[in-house]
C-alpha cells in the first residue's frame, strides 16, 4: 500500500484520481478547498486554500505519519475571456494554482518523498501546454511553464531516484470544460470532437488511469515524460 498526496483531488479529474488510487488500495489523502465532498470513502480530507502558499504546508502535514510515495498536482484554474477583460486578479490566481502550487507542493513535500523507495511526483497538466486556444490566456501560458517546471524538476530530482511526469490532458468530460464550453458558441464542441482522432471528449477516468500507472513501480523508469491523453489531438 503505497501513501498518496493528491492536491486538487475532490472533484472532477482530481476526484477521478484520488478514487483511482483509492480502488486499488492505496492510503490517500486529498487537500482541496472545502468543505470535504461526499462518497470519500476511507480516503483522508485536508481543506486548504489552493492559492496559497501555506496550503501544500498543511497538505503534507496531514500525510507526515504515514511517509509519502507520490505526490498527485491536480488542482487547475482556468478563466476564459478577451484580451481586453482579463484582470490582474484572474491572472494571478491561474498563475498561483497552476505553476506556483505544483513547486512549493514539491519543495514542501520533498522530506518525505527523499525516505521512499519508489518516490514519484505527476503533475496534472493540459495540451494547452503545446497548442493556441483563444480567451484561455492565463492557463495557456502557465500549463506551457508546468513543462519547463517538469524538466527542471527532472533534471535534479532524478539523481534522487524520484520520478516526476506531467500528464497533458485533451478535450476531457470535467466541470472545468463545462464550465469553458458554458461560455462558448453552440456548434464548437462538435467542431472540435470532429478535429479529434478518436472523436470524442476523453473522461476523467481514462486520464486517471494514466496518473495512478505512473506513480507505480511499472512506470520506474519513466521520468522528464509530458504524455498527452488527448484522443490524438496533438498528434495531427
Amino acid at each position: 500500500m503505497a501513501s498518496i498526496l493528491i492536491i486538487g483531488g475532490a472533484n472532477g479529474l482530481g476526484g477521478a484520481i484520488a478514487r483511482t488510487f483509492a480502488d486499488a488500495g492505496d492510503h490517500v489523502t486529498v487537500a482541496d478547498e472545502g468543505p470535504a465532498p461526499p462518497g470519500l470513502g476511507g480516503m483522508r480530507f485536508v481543506a486548504v486554500e489552493l492559492a496559497a502558499v501555506e496550503a501544500v504546508h498543511r497538505a503534507v502535514a496531514a500525510v507526515a505519519q504515514d511517509g509519502l510515495d507520490a505526490l498527485v498536482i491536480a488542482a487547475s484554474a482556468m478563466a476564459s475571456a478577451p484580451i481586453a477583460e482579463w484582470t490582474p486578479a484572474m491572472w494571478d490566481r491561474a498563475a498561483a494554482i497552476n505553476l506556483r502550487l505544483p513547486f512549493f507542493a514539491v519543495q514542501a513535500a520533498l522530506p518525505w518523498l527523499r525516505a521512499s523507495s519508489q518516490a514519484s511526483v505527476t503533475i496534472v497538466s493540459s495540451t494547452a501546454a503545446l497548442r493556441g486556444q483563444p480567451f484561455t490566456h492565463a492557463y495557456q501560458a502557465t500549463k506551457a511553464g508546468v513543462a519547463g517546471l517538469v524538466r527542471s524538476l527532472t533534471a535534479e530530482l532524478g539523481p534522487e531516484g524520484i520520478r516526476v511526469n506531467a500528464v497533458l490532458g485533451g478535450w476531457l468530460e470535467t466541470p472545468l470544460t463545462e464550465g469553458f464550453w458554458a461560455t462558448r458558441p453552440p456548434g464548437e464542441r462538435a467542431a472540435i470532437d470532429a478535429r479529434i482522432p478518436l472523436r470524442r471528449h476523453g473522461t476523467a477516468g481514462e486520464t486517471a488511469a494514466v496518473v495512478h500507472f505512473l506513480a507505480s513501480p511499472a512506470a520506474g523508469y519513466l521520468t522528464g515524460a509530458m504524455l498527452p491523453v488527448d484522443g490524438g489531438d496533438t498528434a495531427v
